[in-house]
């Protein structure tokens, strides 16, 4: 479960900000919140949170820089390959050269804290620290010099010395001082079996980030594959009324040329595909399927049983309104969440989605128990009545006249918790009481 996440020096973001999920209440409701146990005791975690600003607030930028540095953590990086990061543009001599990138978080009953500081061609520093009975504890630390020379320390977790695991960790080490400066030493020790770099590299593998443009890696593939995935999206697609009251994919064999003049793709990608003996091809969405036996491409389709006048009509996904594809890309996020134990950030969650249907998607994630985390951002005002989110669940998020973003708990303020007077909180959020909402310049459209 993620605890705490700090970023400097990323995008529109340029002092550091810390976003926590710890509740400011001790008494909150207990929905809201998983108990866990670390070394120091039970501590309670917030199960979801949400950014709200307004536009070009940071919103995405916060959900990005997350995405980056997940990216960065569990992809191996090229020897002398520059970082790709994108720092603030603006002039802050107090922020430095390098971007840091910090989570505190919990996995197998232990409390971790990893971060990494770079710049566009290095990883000038990295640290990984573990909750004990007092404070964290190193189990490495690395740092670059300014005379540009690496060190790392590393603690007993990492071998006794002269122990095989010990010397394999100095020889990964001596790496990091000649020309792969780039990379992080988490990764290194992760692919060379230290078990607790594989722990910890496991959580940052299943961070799953969702952004408008997202879409389910071959949802035809698993509704085929998987009868009570299918059936979980129909009912869902039925209580959240939106025409459809079953889903499911089917394989049909198809004139594929013709096909695929038929969608507009050029004669010279049609030769090309036409060549193709095996495996997965998908284009523009639809989902072919290449069998070298017979050499007949086979469709993937997605229907979208609707009923009509008591009689069931199909529908292909791009002829559904914006809204139901929207929910096609999230409602997976919902099966299974028993079974998971996943952080989830979604950006922009009330994107084409009626308040209704966001409300219920959010009211939905809570509703079993399980130590699974939403964390997304969105625009719909109507949340901070406090009906489907607690106060301590919401963040606002805002730029101040130097361009860089920053975030307020809404915890800071004083305001009805009481859900039949959650109005007043949404008019003085709107008449601004709690920044986070766009300053309309008037006068200069004339």
């Amino acid at each position: 479960m993620l605890l705490k996440y700090l970023v400097k020096n990323y995008k529109s973001i340029a002092h550091p900000i810390e976003y926590s999920m710890f509740p400011a209440n001790e008494n909150i409701d207990n929905k809201y919140v998983v108990t866990i146990n670390t070394i120091q005791g039970s501590w309670k975690v917030l199960r979801r949170g949400v950014l709200l600003g307004p536009n070009a607030s940071g919103k995405s930028n916060f959900i990005q820089s997350l995405d980056f540095a997940r990216n960065f953590i569990v992809e191996a990086q090229k020897s002398g390959s520059k970082t790709g990061i994108v720092q603030f543009k603006g002039e802050f001599a107090d922020i430095g050269k390098d971007s840091t990138f910090q989570f505190m978080f919990y996995k197998n009953e232990n409390v971790y804290e990893y971060g990494f500081t770079l710049d566009t061609y290095r990883v000038s520093e990295e640290w990984l620290m573990i909750l004990d009975q007092n404070t964290f504890k190193p189990i490495f630390q690395r740092i670059t010099s300014d005379n540009d020379v690496t060190s790392v320390e590393l603690s007993s977790y990492l071998g006794r010395k002269n122990s095989k695991k010990r010397r394999l960790a100095e020889l990964l080490m001596e790496t990091l001082k000649k020309n792969q400066r780039n990379q992080l030493f988490l990764y290194k020790l992760s692919e060379n079996g230290f078990s607790f770099a594989e722990d910890i590299m496991d959580w940052f593998y299943k961070i799953q980030i969702i952004f408008p443009s997202s879409k389910v890696h071959m949802l035809e593939m698993r509704l085929m594959q998987n009868e009570d995935f299918a059936r979980f999206l129909s009912s869902k697609l039925i209580k959240y009324d939106t025409g459809i009251h079953k889903i499911f994919a089917q394989t049909k064999k198809v004139q594929l040329a013709q096909l695929l003049k038929d969608m507009d793709i050029s004669q010279e990608i049609i030769d090309e595909i036409s060549e193709k003996r095996e495996g997965l091809v998908n284009i523009k969405g639809r989902l072919f399927i290449f069998n070298e036996e017979n050499g007949e491409p086979m469709l993937f389709e997605m229907i979208l049983e609707h009923s009509l006048a008591g009689k069931s009509f199909p529908f292909h996904k791009d002829e559904e309104s914006d809204g139901t594809q929207r929910l096609l890309d999230l409602l997976p996020v919902l099966f299974g969440l028993t079974s998971k134990s996943s952080v989830f950030f979604i950006d922009e969650i009330d994107r084409c989605l009626h308040t209704k249907l966001t409300k219920t998607f959010i009211t939905d994630f809570i509703a079993d128990e399980h130590k699974n985390q939403l964390i997304f951002t969105a625009h719909d005002v109507s949340l901070i009545n406090l009906e489907a989110l607690a106060q301590d669940e919401i963040w606002f998020i805002e730029k101040n006249r130097m361009g860089e973003s920053y975030l307020k708990p809404f915890s800071d303020y004083a305001v009805s918790c009481d859900t039949t007077d959650g109005y007043s909180n949404v008019k003085s959020y709107l008449a601004g009481r709690f920044g986070a909402i766009p300053v309309i310049k008037e006068g200069l459209d004339k």
